[in-house]
Protein backbone atom coordinates (compact mmCIF):
# COMPACT_ATOMS: atom_id res chain seq x y z
CA UNK A 1 0.00 0.00 0.00
CA UNK A 2 0.95 3.67 -1.05
CA UNK A 3 2.63 5.08 1.80
CA UNK A 4 0.49 8.13 1.38
CA UNK A 5 -2.39 6.42 2.36
CA UNK A 6 -1.17 4.83 5.62
CA UNK A 7 -0.12 8.64 6.84
CA UNK A 8 -3.69 9.84 5.62
CA UNK A 9 -6.45 9.57 8.23
CA UNK A 10 -9.34 9.62 6.56
CA UNK A 11 -8.26 7.47 3.73
CA UNK A 12 -6.47 4.97 5.38
CA UNK A 13 -8.81 4.58 8.38
CA UNK A 14 -11.77 4.46 6.08
CA UNK A 15 -10.36 1.98 4.00
CA UNK A 16 -9.19 -0.09 7.26
CA UNK A 17 -13.22 0.43 8.57
CA UNK A 18 -14.50 -1.20 5.07
CA UNK A 19 -12.26 -4.15 5.21
CA UNK A 20 -13.01 -4.28 8.85
CA UNK A 21 -16.99 -4.28 7.85
CA UNK A 22 -16.91 -6.69 5.36
CA UNK A 23 -16.41 -10.05 8.09
CA UNK A 24 -18.64 -8.26 10.18
CA UNK A 25 -21.45 -8.51 7.14
CA UNK A 26 -20.76 -11.91 6.29
CA UNK A 27 -21.16 -12.49 10.47
CA UNK A 28 -24.74 -10.99 10.19
CA UNK A 29 -25.92 -12.71 6.77
CA UNK A 30 -24.43 -16.17 8.65
CA UNK A 31 -26.74 -15.31 11.76
CA UNK A 32 -29.61 -14.37 9.39
CA UNK A 33 -29.15 -17.51 6.77
CA UNK A 34 -29.07 -20.12 9.88
CA UNK A 35 -32.54 -18.17 11.09
CA UNK A 36 -31.16 -16.51 14.21
CA UNK A 37 -31.51 -12.99 13.91
CA UNK A 38 -34.31 -11.65 11.04
CA UNK A 39 -32.44 -8.84 10.05
CA UNK A 40 -28.98 -7.95 8.55
CA UNK A 41 -27.16 -4.77 9.17
CA UNK A 42 -28.31 -4.32 5.75
CA UNK A 43 -31.82 -4.36 6.15
CA UNK A 44 -31.03 -2.28 9.07
CA UNK A 45 -29.75 0.69 7.54
CA UNK A 46 -32.10 0.60 4.49
CA UNK A 47 -34.66 0.40 7.55
CA UNK A 48 -33.67 4.27 8.13
CA UNK A 49 -35.02 5.30 4.25
CA UNK A 50 -38.03 2.81 3.62
CA UNK A 51 -40.58 1.33 5.26
CA UNK A 52 -40.82 -2.17 6.68
CA UNK A 53 -42.52 -3.39 3.64
CA UNK A 54 -39.53 -2.94 1.63
CA UNK A 55 -36.79 -3.88 3.69
CA UNK A 56 -36.43 -7.01 1.53
CA UNK A 57 -36.21 -5.31 -1.80
CA UNK A 58 -32.96 -5.77 -3.82
CA UNK A 59 -33.08 -1.64 -4.11
CA UNK A 60 -33.35 -1.04 -0.37
CA UNK A 61 -30.61 -3.22 0.61
CA UNK A 62 -28.37 -1.96 -1.92
CA UNK A 63 -29.17 1.58 0.06
CA UNK A 64 -28.88 -0.40 2.93
CA UNK A 65 -25.31 -1.75 2.11
CA UNK A 66 -24.46 1.36 0.99
CA UNK A 67 -25.38 2.86 3.84
CA UNK A 68 -23.27 0.22 5.99
CA UNK A 69 -20.36 0.42 4.90
CA UNK A 70 -20.30 4.58 4.26
CA UNK A 71 -20.96 4.44 8.85
CA UNK A 72 -17.91 1.97 8.73
CA UNK A 73 -15.38 3.94 6.67
CA UNK A 74 -16.15 7.50 8.73
CA UNK A 75 -16.17 4.71 12.27
CA UNK A 76 -12.57 3.33 10.84
CA UNK A 77 -11.51 6.92 10.17
CA UNK A 78 -12.18 7.79 14.04
CA UNK A 79 -10.29 4.57 15.35
CA UNK A 80 -7.54 5.47 13.08
CA UNK A 81 -6.96 8.84 14.60
CA UNK A 82 -8.03 7.39 18.49
CA UNK A 83 -5.38 4.60 18.19
CA UNK A 84 -2.70 7.61 16.59
CA UNK A 85 -3.73 9.62 19.95
CA UNK A 86 -3.33 6.93 22.28
CA UNK A 87 -1.12 4.14 20.75
CA UNK A 88 -0.92 1.37 18.88
CA UNK A 89 -0.60 -0.91 22.51
CA UNK A 90 -3.25 -3.58 22.71
CA UNK A 91 -4.88 -2.38 19.75
CA UNK A 92 -6.98 -5.25 19.06
CA UNK A 93 -8.55 -4.82 22.81
CA UNK A 94 -9.28 -1.41 22.09
CA UNK A 95 -10.98 -2.37 18.85
CA UNK A 96 -13.33 -4.55 21.13
CA UNK A 97 -14.26 -1.91 23.21
CA UNK A 98 -14.43 0.47 20.48
CA UNK A 99 -16.75 -2.12 18.63
CA UNK A 100 -18.91 -2.61 21.63
CA UNK A 101 -19.40 1.08 22.23
CA UNK A 102 -20.83 1.12 19.00
CA UNK A 103 -23.47 -2.12 19.70
CA UNK A 104 -24.54 -0.13 22.70
CA UNK A 105 -24.41 3.14 21.56
CA UNK A 106 -25.12 2.92 17.56
CA UNK A 107 -26.99 -0.36 17.78
CA UNK A 108 -29.00 -0.14 21.32
CA UNK A 109 -29.79 3.29 21.28
CA UNK A 110 -30.83 3.44 17.74
CA UNK A 111 -33.05 0.51 17.44
CA UNK A 112 -34.22 1.31 20.93
CA UNK A 113 -35.27 4.72 19.46
CA UNK A 114 -36.90 3.02 16.42
CA UNK A 115 -35.27 4.94 13.97
CA UNK A 116 -34.95 2.50 11.91
CA UNK A 117 -37.75 0.00 10.66
CA UNK A 118 -36.11 -3.36 11.16
CA UNK A 119 -37.22 -4.45 14.74
CA UNK A 120 -35.43 -7.33 16.56
CA UNK A 121 -37.46 -7.64 19.31
CA UNK A 122 -36.34 -11.04 20.63
CA UNK A 123 -33.32 -11.19 23.12
CA UNK A 124 -31.46 -13.90 21.17
CA UNK A 125 -30.73 -11.15 17.67
CA UNK A 126 -29.99 -8.59 20.04
CA UNK A 127 -27.16 -10.17 22.05
CA UNK A 128 -26.23 -11.73 19.08
CA UNK A 129 -25.49 -8.31 17.25
CA UNK A 130 -22.81 -7.83 19.77
CA UNK A 131 -20.69 -10.40 17.78
CA UNK A 132 -20.42 -9.08 14.64
CA UNK A 133 -19.29 -5.48 16.35
CA UNK A 134 -17.07 -6.96 18.20
CA UNK A 135 -15.56 -8.65 14.91
CA UNK A 136 -15.64 -5.30 12.89
CA UNK A 137 -13.79 -3.56 15.86
CA UNK A 138 -10.87 -6.31 16.83
CA UNK A 139 -9.93 -6.39 12.42
CA UNK A 140 -10.52 -2.67 12.05
CA UNK A 141 -7.76 -1.95 14.90
CA UNK A 142 -6.03 -5.09 13.85
CA UNK A 143 -5.39 -3.46 10.40
CA UNK A 144 -4.80 0.16 11.71
CA UNK A 145 -1.79 -1.18 13.94
CA UNK A 146 -0.56 -3.62 11.60
CA UNK A 147 -0.66 -1.54 8.08
CA UNK A 148 -0.96 1.80 9.85
CA UNK A 149 2.21 4.63 10.31
CA UNK A 150 2.64 7.49 12.53
CA UNK A 151 1.26 6.16 15.80
CA UNK A 152 2.00 8.43 19.30
CA UNK A 153 2.30 12.07 17.29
Amino acid sequence: MREVFRDDIIIFGALAGLLGNIPKTILGWLFSIFGWVRYTFCHIAAGYFVDAKFLDNPVSLAAGFITDYIVAAFLGTIMYYLLRKTGAEYAELKGLFFGGLLYVVVFGTFMSLNLTRASLLTPLPNLLMFFPHAVYGIITCWILKKYGTRFNE
